[in-house]
């Protein structure tokens, strides 16, 4: 029955439902490299656990655990991990490296899905960009070596809001902020997103997109505000918005942040995307210089780089912190290395991938490591050049447009182009 359910689907239907098994396995199976690689694979690996892990552990244990602010407010990670482990009887260690593991790969698979499906990209770049985003080490072999975190859900649920804001359904993106924060405050900075992206598309505050957003910041900053007293109440204490350990004013935890990572702020930063960091901003000039401020990217990646900026006067975790801009980071990579269709071009563009994840992962000895950084700019900086060998009146940057097969810009931002092809 099932064959024959398979042969009545249309040929193009069969093949994407093909291409896509063998996307998520691949996918599966970098991950599990990673999670062998990485995870703490042992009894009792919670005894290994450091810094905010500990407190997450706690709380996993014990629902309403009083533990430091800000970490006791963080509730939504610990407590399914605490209803598995009521529900199955089976260990909280193992739960816990499960959770981050699943959670971990839903994150690729759904990145890889917003580039395919809602970007429009190539499966060959869509592929390449979920891969890469696997082997970013801050956003999924760091969470994995200490999987008592609440982070990798949150990069879940800020991907999704993401994908969610761009395709304009507000209720749904209400919903998943809402309980973004519930696992950690900072899935609020993105609420005020929707009403400033709906006014760089209309330029006028009366529009009802704006005035919905707007609407649906109040919502989320009150329903946050509603579940912090309650939170507050089962755990039995106080603890002040915007504070840091110790539940210390916010002035005192901006002090204490600000203090930290003297003289290595600037290679913790770069640490966190390496010479993508560049890509990035190129993507971003490109975006306004394509689109100016009507561009969802560039609005998008400008905000958020802003709030990380802000998030890093409270934290003292400089790569955990802008870690978060990894699916706009990539993102914007992914689309501007998109436009490079011929099989050589996409080949360098594999390489050039591949060296982001050898410094991820560690493949480059330390005394290398500035080479292979000034090497991917260098084969970057070629990728955008038009090839040698083609007339002038051909290339991307002459008069004739673009060059058949070579170079095919993307023609809008993250809302994709509806009419493109998929694959």
């Amino acid at each position: 029955m099932t064959a024959t359910t398979d042969l009545r689907l249309p040929p193009s239907r069969r093949r994407t439902a093909g291409r896509r098994v063998t996307v998520y396995f691949t996918l599966a199976t970098v991950s599990l490299i990673n999670l062998i690689s990485y995870a703490p694979l042992e009894l009792n690996a919670h005894e290994k656990a450091w810094g905010d892990a500990l407190n997450y552990y706690a709380m996993s244990e014990h629902t309403g655990a009083r533990v430091d602010n800000p970490f006791a407010l963080r509730l939504l990670s610990p407590w399914l991990v605490h209803a598995g482990n009521q529900l199955t009887g089976i260990s909280l260690d193992t739960l816990w490296v499960a959770f981050t593991f699943v959670v971990t790969l839903a994150c690729t698979m759904v990145f890889f899905e917003f580039c395919w499906k809602h970007l429009k990209l190539q499966l060959f770049t869509s592929v390449v960009a979920a891969i890469a985003l696997a082997c970013t080490f801050w956003y999924a072999p760091y969470a994995l070596s200490n999987p008592f975190l609440v982070d990798p859900l949150n990069n879940l649920l800020y991907l999704v809001a993401l994908w969610l804001l761009l395709r304009r359904k507000l209720v749904w993106f209400t919903v998943v902020v809402v309980l973004g924060a519930v696992n950690k405050e900072t899935t609020l900075l993105l609420a005020p997103l929707y009403p400033l992206l709906a006014w760089t598309r209309t330029r006028s505050l009366r529009d009802r997109e704006v005035l919905g957003g707007v609407a649906a910041v109040v919502v989320a900053a009150v329903a946050y505000l509603g579940f912090r007293f309650g939170a507050q109440a089962l755990i039995g204490g106080h603890y002040a918005l915007g504070a840091g350990q110790g539940n210390k004013g916010l002035l005192s935890n901006i002090y204490f942040a600000l203090s930290s990572n003297k003289r290595g702020e600037h290679a913790a930063l770069f640490d966190t995307f390496h010479f993508f960091w560049f890509i990035f901003g190129y993507g971003l000039y490109r975006q306004f210089r394509e689109r100016g401020l009507r561009g969802d990217l560039f609005v998008t990646g400008v905000w958020l780089t802003l709030c990380c900026l802000a998030g890093r006067l409270v934290a003292t975790d400089t790569q955990r912190v802008f870690v978060m801009l990894a699916p706009l980071v990539i993102g914007l990579v992914a689309v501007v290395l998109d436009g490079r269709r011929s099989e050589a071009r996409r080949l360098w563009a594999g390489v050039l991938a591949f060296l982001y994840v050898a410094l991820n992962l560690q493949f480059v000895p330390d005394g290398t490591k500035f080479l292979v950084e000034a090497g991917g700019l260098i084969l970057f900086a070629l990728l955008m050049s038009p090839p040698s060998w083609l007339p002038p009146h051909r290339r991307p940057d002459g008069n004739g447009g673009p060059a058949t097969g070579e170079f095919i810009p993307h023609r809008d931002s993250l809302e994709g182009n509806r009419n493109a092809p998929v694959g």
